[in-house]
């Protein structure tokens, strides 16, 4: 569970950092310096482990009042290939032949 739950959380937490990247606005209803705590409905391992995470990290926080915010990621729209115009090729380009 341990890596797979890495795995998620930082596709989530850079999707999170885009998201906000991109709607400043949301970042209004969070407190600054608060621990936001990635919730997944769809998955309830994940959440639950999320939670302990937090809770863990609270113990030995140096702000015991820090502020806790919980964000319902809501859903994924589909990976989308940012490529531009590929080409195939029938051999190498001539500058790598070259070398």
């Amino acid at each position: 569970m341990s890596e797979l739950f890495t795995i998620k959380y930082e596709k989530l937490l850079t999707e999170f950092n885009r998201y906000v990247m991109t709607h400043p606005e949301f970042l209004a209803n969070i407190p600054d310096e608060a621990l936001i705590v990635l919730i997944d409905p769809n998955d309830p391992e994940f959440s639950h482990h999320n939670l302990e995470r937090v809770q863990a990290y609270q113990r030995n926080d140096d702000n015991p009042d820090r502020p806790v915010v919980y964000v319902d990621i809501g859903e994924l729209a589909p990976a989308q290939s940012r490529l531009v115009k590929p080409r195939v090729l029938p051999k190498p380009p001539e500058v790598l032949i070259a070398s």
